[in-house]
């Protein structure tokens, strides 16, 4: 499905954009898969002799195998809507296009993927749940696009970068062990944040790329979830900040973490299976100890966690419980 989204769109651009694969040592049908489409349209084919890790792939694909002026990576499950390729080679076209383009994204639930035959050519679906809320397009500040807590640039899918400003801080693919530092969890949000602050930016409205979403335990990544949105999104936020983006922009991101993280942090202190354990917990409560309230309230969702202790859980479920009740009588 992914090959037809993109394929057909840069047929009609074959003289300005190319399409690589990195096949990461796949044991699936990826290579019969790719040769269905190689006789129809041009794919610069690469695969590893051995499954060298996702970091290591996406960076090995923008540093070493493309070449391009500019990059889009997306996986293998994600898909590129309509019109995408041309919409975004307007804005690269112009003489002083900036280093980077904000892709929208839209998402749509697993069961409504469509057969690869169904959506040649591009995705036509229309959703309403989008990454960006913004309708704007144009050029604009970087810190402008820091629009809401979802907008941190995490998803390698919905950015166009240049790869000379890439190619800075991965000159070849990163081998480091994954997962353990914004830079081997977020390599598109460790280059904008270190280049991209206070530069202008071109922001496209319209969704490029569908994605439809899985549950997230079934994701290959899925042990490492708690630790990337806690301690990894908490230091993105807290480079932007040394990189001259306004704390009164970040604000409601360092919130969010505490607001909407409390399931997350109980991972990290109840599930064995997550990543990162109660050194991690203990690290996410001293980044945000300027927030005593808000990180209680964190602490008492995570103790309300299902796999706490039972005696914890309950005890913390009555607490908040009366804290909903409390605030309902208020109201």
């Amino acid at each position: 499905m992914c090959l037809a989204t993109v394929l057909p769109q840069m047929a009609q651009f074959a003289s300005e954009v190319e399409c690589v694969v990195s096949d990461n040592a796949s044991s699936d049908r990826t290579s019969e898969v790719i040769a269905s489409y190689s006789d129809r349209f041009p794919i610069r084919v690469f695969r590893n002799e051995e499954n060298i890790g996702i970091i290591a792939n996406i960076t090995k694909s923008v540093s070493e195998l493309a070449r391009g002026e500019f990059a889009l990576v997306i996986g293998d499950d994600d898909a590129l809507c309509a019109l995408a390729v041309e919409r975004i080679l307007k804005v690269l076209r112009v003489h002083d296009a900036p280093d980077l383009v904000a892709l929208n994204v839209g998402f749509l639930p697993l069961d409504q993927r469509p057969p690869a035959l169904a959506a040649f050519g591009g995705i036509q679906a229309e959703t309403k749940k989008t990454l960006r809320q913004s309708g704007q397009d144009g050029i604009f500040l970087f810190e402008e696009l820091l629009e809401g807590p979802c907008v941190e640039f995490t998803a390698s899918y919905s950015v166009v970068i240049r790869r000379s400003v890439w190619i800075k801080y991965f000159p070849s693919a990163c081998r480091d062990e994954p997962f353990t530092s914004v830079r081997t969890t977020y390599p598109h949000a460790y280059v904008i944040a270190n280049a991209i602050p206070g530069r202008p930016v071109a922001s496209i409205p319209d969704p490029a790329v569908m994605i439809y979403e899985m549950p997230g335990n079934e994701y290959s990544w899925a042990r490492y979830r708690a630790l990337n949105s806690l301690i990894h999104v908490t230091t993105l936020l807290d480079m932007y900040k040394a990189h001259g983006v306004p704390y009164k922009i970040l604000k409601p991101y360092y919130l969010y973490q505490l607001t909407n993280r409390g399931s997350e942090l109980g991972d990290l202190l109840w599930n064995r299976q997550s990543a990162g354990g109660v050194r991690a917990a203990f690290r996410f409560a001293w980044m945000f100890k300027q927030y005593p309230v808000q990180l209680l309230r964190a602490v008492l969702v995570a103790f309300n966690h299902d796999e706490a202790p039972r005696i914890l859980a309950s005890f913390f479920g009555f607490m908040l419980r009366m804290k909903k009740f409390v605030r309902s009588r208020r109201e």
